[in-house]
């Protein structure tokens, strides 16, 4: 995984991390000086991929209510699962 990312031209940083408290992923306001983009570690592949989704659709588009971001990460992520099942996305040959 990258350390950083870049969205609409901001960059955050990608943090995994055992310090969340009751969230999955949280993401800084892209205004925000030192933004940071933190991802539960430890997740199953499935849900790192929709709370992944839902913290850089936060990051694209601030504005987006949660419902909308909620749903749209759902969606992407089934459909990123389905190729990943397919065969078409694969990891790293290790």
């Amino acid at each position: 995984m990258p350390n950083s990312v870049t969205i609409n031209g901001k960059r955050w940083r990608l943090i995994f991390t055992n310090q969340l408290g009751d969230c999955r992923g949280i993401c800084d306001h892209p205004d925000a000086v030192g933004k940071r983009i933190r991802i539960r570690n430890g997740l199953p592949r499935e849900e790192l991929i929709e709370v992944l989704l839902h913290e850089l659709l936060h990051a694209a588009d601030w504005s987006k209510d949660e419902t909308w971001v909620e749903r749209t990460a759902c969606d992407l992520a089934r459909v990123v699962e389905q190729l990943i099942q397919e065969g078409r996305i694969r990891g790293e040959e290790t």
